[in-house]
């Protein structure tokens, strides 16, 4: 990505906007107005980059996965006011959910 300033805002020009990944330049740009004093290597930007969205995508997955388990009622959930929603094991399932661990009995729909 090319870039020109010219002395002010309105002057301040992006060439080429398509060669780069204009949202992960935003997120590194923002990464940097929260961290002025930030002074980071390649590598560490890719570092935490990568964590971000290994997070993200675990947080996702969990997500899809513990919908699935409230569905098949191994699993149940509790919400709470002010605070995220709390899991635990269904009880009346528990055999259910151990034979299901230990067998793999039920597993049509799931991925690996």
């Amino acid at each position: 990505m090319q870039a020109a300033y010219a002395g002010s805002k309105e002057n301040f020009v992006v060439a080429n906007r398509k060669a780069a990944n204009v949202p992960l330049v935003k997120d590194i740009l923002r990464y940097f107005l929260r961290n002025p004093e930030a002074v980071d290597s390649l590598t560490e930007i890719a570092r935490w980059r990568l964590m971000q969205e290994t997070v993200r995508r675990c947080v996702e997955d969990t997500q899809v996965a513990l919908n699935w388990l409230i569905e098949e009622g191994y699993m149940r959930e509790e919400s709470r006011v002010g605070t995220e929603s709390l899991f635990q094991l269904n009880p009346a399932r528990r055999e259910d959910a151990e034979s299901f661990v230990e067998e793999g009995i039920g597993t049509e729909g799931l991925r690996d």
